[in-house]
């Protein structure tokens, strides 16, 4: 019951760190486009880039989140007990 609700936590955390790559990309994308006209002193060039740094940031710490919780879901927790000697 606890795996369960876990895996549908990771599986939306997954989701939502997609979500953020994707849009990581368009913000990317943008910046190549204002370079290329020329627009690199531009504040909104500036407002851009502070966006996806703030964003790969976020993706980052999420991501390591993920995967230590993932790596929690996929190890076994109940160790063999040793017997005592009578």
């Amino acid at each position: 019951m606890v795996n369960e609700a876990l895996q549908t936590a990771l599986k939306a955390l997954q989701g939502q760190i997609a979500i953020a790559e994707n849009t990581l990309k368009l913000y990317r994308s943008k910046l190549e486009a204002l370079e290329k006209a020329g627009k690199k002193d531009s504040a909104e060039y500036r407002q851009t880039m502070d966006r996806t740094n703030s964003l790969q940031a976020l993706i980052d710490h999420y991501r390591s989140i993920y995967e230590e919780r993932k790596e929690l879901l996929d190890t076994p927790t109940i160790k063999k007990r040793k017997r005592t000697k009578h």
